[in-house]
């Protein structure tokens, strides 16, 4: 009986250890690394409305290059000024209160691992909640 109480808070805290906690000060350069691998990078502030930026090689100009789009590559607003680097580390040059949110990348996939008999449990890919004060 005291099983699936057990399953429920081993998951919930598999979920919750991927997630890292950032602390950031308006002003701030900032820099988020998620580990290798890495080319975009995603975000989600205030409003729940996903954002994108990428690291592009040189002659690439789609709008996610430029700073951070929505999915339909619309500017991101209030703008951030970021940049990907070639190893994949977020930079952001001047931190805004508005910066504050949830930042992954769809590069990294959850680590799934199977327990047999058709269990599987899986780890989200890394995620860092920024906090800016």
């Amino acid at each position: 009986m005291w099983a699936p109480s057990l399953v429920f808070v081993l998951l919930v805290a598999s979920a919750y250890g991927s997630i890292l906690q950032y602390p950031g000060k308006v002003g701030d350069r900032i820099e988020l690394d998620i580990g290798r691998d890495v080319k975009t990078w995603k975000r989600v502030r205030k409003g729940d409305v996903e954002e994108f930026i990428k690291h592009c090689a040189p002659g690439e100009n789609e709008p996610r290059c430029k700073g951070f789009v929505t999915k339909d590559n619309k500017p991101a607003d209030p703008a951030t000024e970021a940049h990907v680097k070639e190893n994949g580390v977020l930079v952001i040059e001047k931190l805004k209160a508005t910066d504050a949110g949830l930042y992954s990348s769809p590069d990294h996939q959850s680590i799934v691992t199977d327990h047999g008999e058709g269990v599987q449990s899986a780890v989200l890919g890394t995620h860092i909640q920024l906090n800016v004060e």
